[in-house]
């Protein structure tokens, strides 16, 4: 007769398990984003996969693209293509294409492959604040929490889509999510802001998620016992600052070599569509542009239209315009209950949320061409944390329920996306 195995024996297993959590996640995520891929049919990127010919301009010793894909979204100066955007997604692809080439580079397999440590850290976070007892979710309802940034949030499309744009976002979740990993984990104030410091190479907006960092790191010094004084904290907003200074004099010297002006990101005259020229000509920030984004961050809808099979009958159709993002990923309602908490973890969340908001408010672009509000991504981290925060020690079946609603939503997104009607 089978006997089960002593408690010790399972107790061991299970610290296996969860020790072992992110990279398990990160595995799973990697397998239902590579399915998608093949599913889709949409196993290398558009035209529009700037980074990976940015990066064989890089190893030929050029700034400006040659031959490129297409040129929607470069600037063109004085008779060259550049691509606008920082350039850390080239970075990162120049031994792929050093190694390979640049025809047998697959951009849309490095987004997958970078996507999925994306979930691999946001699970190693979670982990950190529940063995530091910031947070009180049991396990559980940390996989539920993962899987909601893996599937129920935009993050899931944009993984799978491998163009200019989409890459940068998932390289700037990626070092967003490295820098507050560092952080939990006690890491020094120069480790950590040189991290987010590097994702400043791929959206300047993660400049913003520097107050989390101060929160956490004044959070580690209370649960030590250590006073919060002036000379502590200015020493650690010092320290932090240098490498954040030393990324934005970079960018400002990158801008310098290419258009001659080491504020000038080329944005201002980019080849855009004509959908946004008009938005652009008032200028890239401007507060004119702050209703429609507002309108479109919190309560964009989908369109309702009639599908060439069924003339007659009229069918929810996301807007690429954008769309809420309370309807995309619902279980965000729940972040509004971590308003009861003071601590310091969840006021550098808030503040980091809020800051970060300012410039996307500002900007000429809903994000346009998207499912859902892709921006989002550049404070999804700030928000983990708040909901994990806000949701007490295990998810109810209310919660539950609307993380999975957030999964199908997504994936009806996905499905939207890889039709031939958008093509």
């Amino acid at each position: 007769m089978n006997q089960s195995p002593p408690v010790a024996d399972r107790l061991r297993v299970a610290v296996r398990v969860r020790r072992a959590w992110p990279l398990i996640a990160g595995v799973i995520a990697l397998g239902v984003y590579a399915g998608c891929v093949w599913g889709t049919g949409h196993t290398n990127a558009r035209r529009w996969s700037y980074f990976d010919n940015l990066a064989d301009a890089f190893l030929h010793g050029r700034l400006y693209l040659v031959h490129p894909p297409g040129t929607s979204d470069l600037t063109l100066h004085d008779g060259r293509w550049y691509v606008p955007f920082p350039p850390l997604a080239a970075v990162l692809m120049l031994p792929w294409v050093a190694l390979f080439g640049l025809a047998h580079t697959n951009t849309v397999a490095f987004s997958i492959h970078w996507a999925a440590i994306n979930v691999a850290l946001v699970a190693a976070i979670l982990e950190g604040l529940a063995e530091r007892r910031w947070i009180s979710l049991d396990f559980r309802g940390r996989c539920w929490l993962v899987a909601f940034f893996a599937l129920g949030s935009v993050h899931w499309q944009v993984a799978l889509e491998g163009s200019v744009w989409y890459v940068a976002h998932v390289c700037t979740v990626l070092l967003t999510a490295f820098s507050v990993y560092l952080a939990v984990r006690g890491r020094g104030p120069v480790a950590v802001s040189g991290a987010l410091a590097v994702a400043l190479w791929s959206r300047p907006t993660a400049l913003f998620t520097w107050p989390l960092l101060l929160g956490i790191a004044i959070q580690l010094r209370r649960d030590a016992g250590s006073p919060i004084d002036r000379g502590w904290l200015w020493g650690w907003v010092a320290r932090s600052a240098v490498p954040l200074v030393l990324s934005v004099a970079g960018l400002a010297c990158y801008n310098a070599a290419r258009f001659g002006n080491p504020l000038d990101f080329g944005y201002e005259t980019q080849h855009v569509s004509a959908a946004v020229r008009e938005d652009l000509v008032r200028g890239q920030f401007h507060v004119r542009h702050i209703p429609r984004n507002l309108h479109v961050l919190l309560m964009g809808a989908p369109r309702w239209e009639e599908p060439s099979w069924a003339p007659h009958l009229h069918i929810p159709v996301p807007d690429a315009r954008g769309m809420s993002i309370f309807l995309t990923m619902p279980a965000l309602f729940y972040v509004f209950r971590a308003r009861r908490r003071r601590d310091p973890l969840v006021r550098g969340a808030w503040l980091a949320v809020g800051l970060t908001l300012v410039p996307l408010l500002l900007y000429y672009n809903t994000g346009w061409r998207q499912f859902g509000y892709r921006f989002s991504l550049d404070f999804i981290i700030p928000l983990l944390i708040l909901l994990a925060a806000a949701v007490g020690s295990r998810l109810t079946r209310a919660m539950r329920f609307w993380i999975a609603a957030g999964v199908l939503i997504n994936a009806w997104g996905v499905v939207w996306w890889y039709t031939a009607w958008l093509d």
